[in-house]
C-alpha cells in the first residue's frame, strides 16, 4: 500500500499544493512552515480525521471549505480518494471513493498508515483520555465495525448523561435509565471486547521489537485495564451501571464504561512510570509503532504508509539507524527540521523536499 498523490486545497496554510510521493520522501524545512500539515493530510484521508484538530480548524483561514484528494495504490487496485469539508456553522463532510460517494466511516481500511510524532512518547505519562484515544484510532484502521460501534457508544453517552442531570434536578425519573443503559451496554461491551483483543495481540511481539532497540533481554507487555472487570459482557454491563446509578446521578456523569478505560505500560511486571525515563519512553514507543506496522499488515495484508513527524531528533543515533532500516520494507514519509538528524544511506535513496 501506499499513496501516491495528495493534492490539497484551502488546508491549513497550503491554498493549493499538489504533490508526488516516492518510496521514501524526506519534508525537510524550519518549523512552523507546514511540514507536518502534509502528513496530517494524509492521516485524514486513512482516519476521517485529525490527530490534532476539530474539522473546522482545518480550513484555511477566510475559506469556507477544504478539499483533499489523495491517489493510493495497493497490490491489485488504484484508488481515488476525496474529501470536502465544508463550514456550514457546523462541518459539512463529503467523502467519494473511486468516484462513488460514501460515508465517512468508509475511509477506514482504504489507506493505513502508522504515525509516529513528538507528542506521542507522552503516551504512556499522559492523561487515559489519550491512551483510549490511540486504542480507538488503531483497532477503527482494520475494524470499520468497532468504528461504527464507537460513535453509537458516544451518542448514548451523551444522553444518559444528559438524563442524569436532568434527574439530579427532579425533572426525570430514575426508571428512564433503562434505555441508555442498555444501549451502553450494548455498543461498550463490543469495544471492550476488541480492545483486549488488540492488546494481546500487540503483545504477542512488542517484546521482540523492544529488546532489538534497547539491546537489553527485557519483557515489555501492555495491560489493558478496562473499568468493568470480568468477560465486559452485556449482563455484566447493565449490572454495573445500575450498582452506579445514585452516585452518577449524584455527579451528573456516567461514571463506568469504556470512556473511562485504561492502557497501562510494564516493563518486566512494573509499571514504565514508575522507573523509566524519557529515553526509555522513546523506545518504548518506537517498539509500540513497529508492533502496529506488523499488526496492520497481518490483518490487511498490506504494508501501511509510515509517517513521521520530526521524531529523528528525539532519538540518539543507534535508535535512528535502526528506524532508517525499516523504512525500506514500506512507504515513509517524514519531516525534519534538521537533514543531519536522517541516515545519509537513507538520503541517498529519498526524494528530499524542502518546505
Amino acid at each position: 500500500m501506499r499513496i501516491k498523490k495528495l493534492k490539497l486545497e484551502n488546508w491549513r496554510n497550503h491554498a493549493v499544493y499538489d504533490f508526488e510521493f516516492d518510496h521514501i520522501t524526506i519534508l525537510v524545512g524550519p518549523n512552523a512552515c507546514g511540514k507536518t500539515n502534509f502528513l496530517e493530510a494524509i492521516y485524514y484521508l486513512a482516519c476521517g480525521k485529525s490527530f490534532r484538530a476539530k474539522d473546522l480548524n482545518l480550513i484555511s483561514w477566510e475559506k469556507d471549505y477544504f478539499r483533499l484528494l489523495g491517489e493510493v495504490e495497493k497490490a491489485e487496485t488504484a484508488e481515488e480518494i476525496i474529501v470536502v469539508v465544508e463550514n456550514h456553522g457546523r462541518a459539512v463532510k463529503t467523502v467519494k471513493i473511486k468516484g462513488q460517494r460514501k460515508p465517512s466511516s468508509h475511509l477506514l481500511g482504504h489507506l493505513n498508515c502508522v504515525l509516529f510524532t513528538p507528542e506521542e512518547i507522552d503516551l504512556i505519562s499522559t492523561l487515559p483520555e489519550s491512551r483510549r484515544r490511540y486504542l480507538n484510532l488503531i483497532i477503527s484502521q482494520t475494524d470499520r465495525e468497532y468504528a461504527y460501534q464507537l460513535t453509537h457508544y458516544k451518542r448514548s453517552l451523551e444522553q444518559r448523561n444528559s438524563l442524569l442531570r436532568r434527574i439530579g434536578k427532579g425533572l426525570a425519573r430514575e426508571n428512564e435509565l433503562e434505555v441508555w443503559d442498555g444501549k451502553l451496554a450494548e455498543y461498550g461491551h463490543y469495544l471492550i471486547e476488541k480492545r483486549a483483543r488488540y492488546v494481546k495481540e500487540i503483545n504477542k511481539i512488542i517484546t521482540e521489537h523492544y529488546r532489538l532497540l534497547s539491546g537489553k533481554k527485557e519483557n515489555l507487555k501492555l495491560e489493558y485495564q478496562p473499568s468493568i472487570k470480568g468477560e465486559g459482557g452485556w449482563a455484566e454491563m447493565v449490572t454495573k451501571l445500575m450498582q452506579n446509578r445514585s452516585q452518577d446521578i449524584c455527579s451528573g456523569v456516567t461514571t463506568t464504561g469504556p470512556h473511562r478505560d485504561d492502557l497501562k505500560f510494564f516493563l518486566n511486571d512494573k509499571d514504565i512510570n514508575d522507573f523509566a525515563s524519557r529515553g526509555e519512553f522513546r523506545t518504548v514507543i518506537l517498539a509500540l509503532k513497529l508492533s502496529e506496522i506488523e499488526y496492520l499488515e497481518k490483518i490487511t495484508n498490506e504494508k501501511p504508509v509510515l509517517l513521521l513527524d520530526d521524531v529523528f531528533s528525539e532519538l540518539d543515533e543507534s535508535r535512528r539507524d535502526m528506524l532508517s532500516q525499516i523504512f525500506r520494507n514500506q512507504q515513509t514519509i517524514v519531516t525534519t527540521t534538521d537533514l543531519d538528524h536522517v541516515s545519509q544511506n537513507i538520503i541517498k535513496e529519498s526524494r528530499v523536499v524542502r518546505i
